[in-house]
């Protein structure tokens, strides 16, 4: 019997909805909150959280990496810590 070779997904993917991609940023805290706070002006549908909790997420990986630079490491630990919205609209 054949096994079936299963392809292990990453954090960092081809971003499925363009217009969140373009809305969020993770390269400084300061992007970040302003990016949240774009998105909570219409009004935080799922979607959207899941894309911030996405961008956290791989904010955490990026502290994974060994040659990270302090300023680096500050601001992505920031980002990480970063309180979320919560969902508003269906």
């Amino acid at each position: 019997m054949a096994r079936r070779m299963t392809r292990k997904q990453t954090l960092f993917f081809a971003p499925t909805s363009k217009k969140l991609a373009r809305q969020i940023s993770i390269t400084s805290p300061a992007t970040f909150r302003q990016s949240i706070s774009t998105i909570k002006q219409g009004g935080v549908t799922l979607k959207e959280s899941r894309a911030l909790v996405l961008a956290q997420n791989r904010a955490r990986a990026q502290l994974n990496r060994t040659n990270l630079s302090i300023k680096e490491r500050i601001e992505f630990t920031k980002i990480a810590m970063q309180k979320l919205p919560k969902v508003s609209k269906r």
